[in-house]
């Protein structure tokens, strides 16, 4: 008990922390061009003439105020603004709610344009809005460097970035677990009715006859419904625990990419995978790579997320954290290992080589 409560403490007191927000720039960039496919539909019905998306409304309240067509479509453009200029960094937390407000309103405008993955979107922009998602990799920060007092890449509390992931963890595990309970999810009713939905957009991305064929036996989706089903429990479960986090972060990439292959979920899975940065930390100590020109560039290229300090060097690559000096290959995959691009191949290389 008194470990227990030690760790307690130890993890009360690191909510007052503040964070550093180059992970989240990561996110807030990927932010906008996201939103511009949420808005896509609304925009494209209202050029048609149609002031919103669906044929019908059904108002959530009947206070709620509904604009004239005009002034929506005028509202939409500029949500549609507002997120590129906060992917650009640039007053990013005015930017961040306008955008917030911009989709919370339309979304709430009807019942029939609430989505969970609209939902989804809404979370991730408040996250924005709150966290210091404008300090790194933004006009903001460049603006304040050229006037001599550059902006703190540390800011926000922890607390408030462990709200934002236990709000992306519960998606994870309340839709896992409303599956559970379902007996058409749970028995593969649900997914082989999806697959025969879909089975010609399969066909359209490259699927073989003779693996779409497979997944839409019912046998075989009996058992893929409770794998997919135990998958989404895992992932949410998973990237609650510091341990496991990496192991759901490496199965959510494909599971996502699956999704999106196989579903119509409008931008859950491009949000989804871009939101799997915020579980990233940056490391306590620097982990300072000595490299050549020819590994220093590709690192800082696709060191999105801020995880190395880069060092030139003539001799063999090698990365040291304070405490271990890795070189030559270790240090290679150690770094593969934790750039965004590299990562799904990397790290299980690097997980078996340990063991």
């Amino acid at each position: 008990m008194t470990a227990i409560a030690a760790r307690l403490q130890t993890w009360n007191r690191s909510l007052d922390d503040q964070i550093d927000g180059r992970a989240l720039a990561v996110l807030r960039i990927a932010i906008g061009p996201i939103v511009l496919l949420h808005l896509r539909p609304f925009l494209t019905a209202g050029r048609d003439g149609i002031i919103y998306s669906d044929r019908f409304t059904l108002p959530f309240w009947s206070w709620y105020p509904e604009l004239p067509r005009a002034a929506y479509m005028a509202l939409l453009w500029s949500v549609a603004v507002a997120a590129l200029v906060l992917s650009a960094g640039l007053f990013t937390r005015v930017a961040a709610w306008v955008t917030v407000g911009g989709v919370a309103y339309n979304v709430f405008l009807s019942q029939t344009h609430f989505r969970h993955n609209r939902a989804f979107l809404i979370i991730l922009l408040v996250g924005l809005a709150v966290l210091p998602s404008g300090r790194r990799l933004s006009l903001d920060s460049m603006l304040a460097r050229r006037r001599g007092v550059p902006l703190d890449p540390r800011g926000g509390s922890r607390l408030a970035l462990t709200v934002l992931r236990l709000e992306i963890a519960t998606v994870y595990l309340a839709s896992g677990f409303s599956k559970l309970i379902d007996s058409d999810w749970w028995g593969g009713t649900v997914t082989r009715l999806r697959i025969e939905r879909y089975r010609p957009r399969l066909a359209e991305v490259g699927f073989p006859d003779w693996l779409v064929d497979l997944l839409a036996d019912p046998g075989f989706q009996t058992a893929a419904a409770k794998v997919l089903v135990l998958t989404e429990l895992f992932i949410g479960l998973g990237l609650l625990a510091s341990r496991t986090r990496k192991a759901a972060v490496w199965v959510a990439i494909p599971f996502h990419v699956a999704i999106q292959l196989s579903a119509a979920v409008q931008v859950f899975s491009v949000a989804a995978l871009a939101a799997l940065v915020v579980w990233i930390d940056r490391p306590q100590n620097d982990r300072i790579v000595h490299a050549n020109r020819g590994w220093a560039i590709p690192i800082k290229l696709l060191d999105w997320t801020g995880r190395f300090e880069v060092v030139p060097t003539t001799g063999q690559l090698a990365v040291d954290d304070g405490v271990t000096r890795r070189e030559g290959a270790r240090a290679k995959q150690f770094i593969l290992s934790r750039l965004p691009l590299t990562f799904w191949f990397a790290a299980p290389v690097q997980l078996i080589r340990r063991s």
